[in-house]
């Protein structure tokens, strides 16, 4: 899809929540950015309860620093780009250019159905909804799609042509479970209680003498931390996607065992050997724990052959990213985006004008005061975020724990740092894990 010089590209999203879909929403507009491209969030008040106009942002999401909108310029040469939670908004435009990204087939199922239901109870309460459905014949829609179960999905109800466009995982978390130790993983056996409870009550009571680990009323640490310890993780639940919990485990050093159910059934997005794969209607709970007392026995086998799926995962940055410049014909690359670590001074300010002069893009500063500050006369706000204006430029000024996450997101390319001492260059090197040759370094 051509992206032409004043294209704005929209990515519709519940305000105010938080959930692996709107997750992914966040990290394509990211992406775009770091592309320069003029994308935005676009925020609708798809739960009203929760959705505050004056910021619809989650505090999840505050961290990708994106820019955003409550309204759409409905124009031929901008697009929007619509989950398939929110199919009802894909005719509220007439001349915007329209893509349907299908992270689930479930919940694309489920919101038709709440709509429905909302009209059944008091079908005089408000016109019909309309919404795509694959009755009618859509010329003005691209699909794009998050696995090989929701692609099959559309084939099977006559979508032949779609992109398949997979979010990462989060670089942070990439970048963490790079240094797991399996040395010191145990015989420990981590599993979600809420994924068919059934079978899992059944296949615990076949071995009792097993670290049954239940993944419930943790936070995102705590799970980390157990499937760090845990030699295996087992899911027989229904997979309405690409289910990010067995990534993470297999990441963190699990042997992944899952049922045959949704997208666990096909070889692309759970593609992890047969044998660890059980049919959930024929299934003999003594065959899994058989399967997992081998693990624990040979675990670095089991680990080794289970290779491929964790290499999907590592590699999904690179391949999202190319999936996105080939979608949007993105020809030209940015200028590098800077960050100044020194905080908001003279310096800084000084060195920005310098790098703008010799093809790089001052985009940052880290100032952890500064950025909270909502007093400063220096500070210009705009939807939450603090800036400092440079001629022309506008300058956001993040925490450092933000700027570490956008390193990471390749939102930062290089950092600059003014005559900094030998104490200063190993703290930036520990701190956000720089290359060398990500740090410009000035004398005055």
């Amino acid at each position: 899809m051509k992206i032409y010089p004043d294209t704005k590209i929209y990515i519709l999203a519940p305000g105010n929540y938080s959930s692996g879909g709107p997750e992914s929403l966040h990290q394509l507009c990211s992406q775009l950015l770091n592309c320069n491209v003029k994308a935005c969030m676009y925020y609708v008040p798809s739960i009203p309860k929760i959705f505050n106009p004056d910021n619809p942002v989650h505090e999840n999401f505050t961290k990708y620093h994106l820019p955003y909108v409550l309204e759409v310029e409905d124009d031929k040469r901008n697009i929007i780009i619509i989950p398939e939670s929110l199919v009802e908004y894909h005719y509220r435009t007439k001349k915007i250019r329209r893509v349907l990204w299908w992270l689930s087939v479930n919940i694309y199922i489920r919101t038709i159905r709440d709509l429905m239901n909302k009209r059944f109870l008091d079908p005089l309460s408000e016109p019909m909804p309309k919404f795509f459905y694959f009755y009618r014949k859509d010329e003005g829609i691209d699909h794009w799609t998050q696995s090989e179960y929701v692609r099959q999905f559309l084939e099977l109800n006559g979508v032949k042509n779609s992109t398949d466009i997979e979010t990462p995982m989060s670089h942070n978390f990439l970048s963490q479970a790079a240094h797991i130790d399996l040395s010191k993983k145990e015989n420990i056996v981590a599993f979600n209680p809420k994924k068919d409870p059934e079978i899992a009550k059944r296949i615990i009571t076949e071995a009792s003498d097993i670290d049954w680990r239940r993944i419930e009323n943790m936070t995102p640490e705590e799970v980390q931390t157990l499937l760090t310890k845990a030699k295996v993780y087992m899911d027989f639940g229904y997979f309405p996607g690409r289910e990010r919990l067995p990534r993470e485990a297999a990441l963190l050093g699990c042997v992944v065992i899952t049922g045959k159910r949704g997208a666990s059934g096909n070889d692309i997005d759970v593609n992890i050997p047969a044998e660890f794969k059980f049919d959930t209607d024929t299934l003999n709970p003594k065959q899994v724990v058989e399967k997992i007392r081998d693990v624990f026995e040979n675990f670095s086998t089991a680990h080794e052959s289970q290779k491929a799926f964790r290499d999907k995962e590592i590699n999904a940055p690179k391949v999202f990213k190319s999936k996105v410049v080939e979608y949007f014909e993105i020809k030209e690359l940015p200028l590098p985006s800077v960050a100044f670590v020194q905080g908001v001074s003279e310096e800084s300010l000084l060195l920005a004008k310098g790098l703008l002069k010799n093809n790089f893009k001052p985009s940052f500063i880290i100032d952890d005061e500064m950025a909270l500050t909502e007093s400063d006369k220096r500070i210009f706000r705009e939807q939450g975020r603090n800036y400092l204006r440079l001629d022309n430029e506008l300058i956001e000024i993040v925490t450092r724990d933000d700027a570490k996450f956008l390193y990471l997101e390749g939102r930062i390319k290089k950092f600059a740092l003014l005559e900094p001492s030998d104490a200063e260059l190993d703290a930036m090197k520990d701190f956000y894990g720089a290359d060398v040759g990500d740090l410009l370094i000035f004398s005055l």
